[in-house]
Order: C-alpha cells, then sequence, then structure tokens
C-alpha cells in the first residue's frame, strides 16, 4: 500500500525497508521533509514542516482509504460471527444481573427509576435477541 503515495511523490529516496523520504506535496519544499513507512501493514506520514497527512493525501489525490488493503466481504447473517464463548457468556450474566437487581428492587417495593427501567428493557431486549440467535423459544 505504500507504494500508492510513494510513486505520486516527487525526489523519493529510501531510507530503510519500507522508509522513505520526499518532497512534501502539501506545501512548496525545496528538499525533501516527508517521511513515509510502513510499519504493521499501515502506512505512517510525517512533515516536518507540519503538513498534515490529510493535506499531504489531498496534494496527490489520495485519502486514507487508499492507503490499505480493500476489507474483505464479510457473510453479514447472524450467524457468521464467531465469537468467544467466555466473552458471550460474560455479557449475558452481565445482562441477566441487571434484571435480576431490578427484579430484587421491584419485589421489595422501591420503584424504577426511567433510566433503571430503560436499561432493564435493554437488557430483556439483548437476551431475547441472543437466545434467538441460538434458536431458543420462549412461549
Amino acid at each position: 500500500m505504500i507504494e500508492r503515495i510513494v510513486s505520486r511523490l516527487d525526489r523519493v529516496r529510501r531510507t530503510g525497508f519500507g522508509r522513505f523520504v520526499a518532497r512534501c506535496p502539501a506545501h512548496s519544499d525545496k528538499s525533501p521533509s516527508l517521511t513515509i513507512a510502513e510499519k504493521e501493514g499501515r502506512v505512517l506520514l510525517h512533515c516536518f514542516a507540519g503538513c498534515e497527512p490529510a493535506d499531504v493525501l489531498a496534494a496527490v489525490g489520495l485519502t486514507f482509504a487508499d492507503l490499505y488493503p480493500e476489507r474483505p466481504a464479510y457473510n453479514k447473517s447472524p450467524r457468521s460471527a464467531q465469537f468467544n464463548p467466555y466473552d458471550v457468556l460474560k455479557c449475558l450474566t452481565y445482562e441477566a444481573a441487571i434484571v435480576t437487581l431490578a427484579a430484587a428492587q421491584v419485589s421489595t417495593g422501591h420503584e424504577l427509576t426511567a433510566a433503571d427501567a430503560e436499561r432493564v428493557a435493554l437488557a430483556h431486549e439483548r437476551l431475547r435477541d441472543a437466545a434467538k440467535l441460538m434458536g431458543v423459544r420462549h412461549d
């Protein structure tokens, strides 16, 4: 992806593996003041004159999206995402605790605040949706 920007710059010089310096296209640059590096799949830009990376990219007709590989298309069906079972159980336990605490409060004669009632409704919705995803029917 670094090639997309490097190929559009002037006076490019390699300074190491995945590292370059070049004239900054966002200002009138007489000597190279822009560093470009690729690290862990990310393209990093720094202009020592202070130009913003977005301005540098715009000057060569690119955006940040042009510097990263296209994201693969994912199947968006509800069952397509794989989750860590521990994380799922932890989230469901938290939502169940919300409902349990609200039930305890109501059972002792205390009313729920509007905010608490909204949070219980959200917990119910999340638990119901999780049950639907697992194919659990409740009548």
